[in-house]
């Protein structure tokens, strides 16, 4: 049975696996981003995840807008998630810490208000996509 990724399986992977450099249950949010699709994961924070280690208060909260599978599936896994990265050289894979809240915008709208307006918080961030955000020319709307 494979092992499910979690705070506590993070000691029980292979040493070819880099863990986060800092203790992942000490970060405080400092970020929320609307949206939880792969290139946010691969890249804001996986350049958060980075930062983390020599200032712990950018965790992000990151806002599932669509459907619930994404914060399920996160929450599930204490917010960590592996990034692979391949070169011609050789290829690595890294546990991201920098998730450390995960909403759902259908049922956890006052939650995504409340932490938003958390003093804590400094900034706000979402990706916009070719894909993401259509415009519906017959109602006007994205």
């Amino acid at each position: 049975m494979p092992l499910l990724l979690s705070l506590e399986a993070l000691s029980a992977l292979p040493s070819t696996v880099h863990r986060p450099a800092y203790d992942v249950g000490g970060v405080a949010i400092g970020i929320v981003h609307l949206g939880l699709g792969a290139f946010h994961r691969a890249h804001q924070a996986v350049y958060t995840d980075a930062v983390l280690a020599g200032d712990p208060r950018w965790g992000i909260c990151g806002v599932s807008l669509k459907t619930p599978r994404a914060t399920a599936t996160l929450a599930a896994q204490d917010g960590l998630y592996s990034v692979l990265t391949k070169s011609r050289e050789a290829t690595s894979v890294r546990v991201i810490g920098s998730l450390r809240e995960t909403l759902f915008l259908g049922t956890d709208r006052d939650r995504l208000i409340a932490r938003i307006a958390d003093p804590a918080v400094a900034i706000v961030t979402l990706t916009v996509t070719e894909k993401g955000y259509c415009h519906d020319p017959a109602t006007g709307r994205l």
